[in-house]
């Protein structure tokens, strides 16, 4: 990880170092919150981050499921008929460049905080040395999460984690402005935007900047989606 930050200064380390001591395609890290929610915290490469946002969106997926249950998993070939656990996420992330992915749970004894997505362009199993260093690197990122966060004030992030995070607070931003437009929990606004997002295939940023700028509102009678008539349109 010295190595990386040294050669990477502006790269997102431990992901792209997951990736390297694996020797798998890409990785991702989420974190969780006491209400299952799972947030980006990094990925390592373009198909690593729409792996990532799969997951988030539909709530399922190698990583989603590492976390809520704290038991490794995978699907080492995402093609096949039988690589159906996930009925939403699978087809979109062979559509995305993935056949084979993997979920560790990322935890400090019986605490878990997030997961370390993992996936590869080719099908198979990992083998017995990928999956101990999957299990060293989850552990690894356990340890250096804990460490940069503490000190940092309740309810934020410490400027070290800041540093690798990708995180997009627009949507969370846009998930405060639906809560309020619907009546709705902060949870349940984030699923809106999130299902909505999916359903028109955009990304859950793309909706949310939308959101922002008023094109887009959640309408607190019919509970649709509406686009937002602007003055010189009415």
């Amino acid at each position: 990880m010295a190595r990386y930050e040294r050669e990477h200064p502006h790269s997102a380390t431990l992901c792209a170092v997951a990736a390297e001591i694996t020797e798998l395609s890409g990785a991702g890290i989420s974190l969780s919150s006491a209400e299952n929610e799972n947030t980006k915290l990094c990925t390592s490469n373009r198909v690593a981050e729409e792996l990532m946002d799969l997951e988030i969106t539909l709530g399922e997926g190698p990583g989603d499921e590492a976390s809520r249950s704290g038991v490794a998993n995978e699907e080492s070939n995402l093609t096949s008929p039988e690589g159906s656990r996930w009925v939403a996420y699978s087809p979109e992330a062979v559509a995305a460049g993935a056949r084979a992915v993997f979920g560790f749970p990322i935890r400090i004894g019986a605490v878990r905080f997030g997961a370390l997505s993992l996936f590869r362009d080719s099908p198979g199993p990992l083998s017995e040395t990928q999956s101990s260093d999957a299990y060293l690197m989850a552990s690894v990122i356990g340890r250096a999460i804990l460490a940069m966060q503490a000190g940092a004030p309740r309810n934020s992030l410490s400027r070290e984690l800041e540093g690798q995070s990708t995180f997009d607070f627009s949507v969370h931003q846009a998930a405060g402005m639906v809560s309020v437009q619907g009546s709705l929990s902060m949870k349940d606004a984030l699923v809106a935007i999130r299902a909505h997002a999916f359903a028109t295939k955009i990304t859950s940023s793309a909706l949310a900047q939308r959101v922002i700028s008023r094109e887009i509102h959640l309408d607190p009678i019919s509970g649709t989606w509406q686009e937002t008539l602007r003055r010189n349109d009415s």
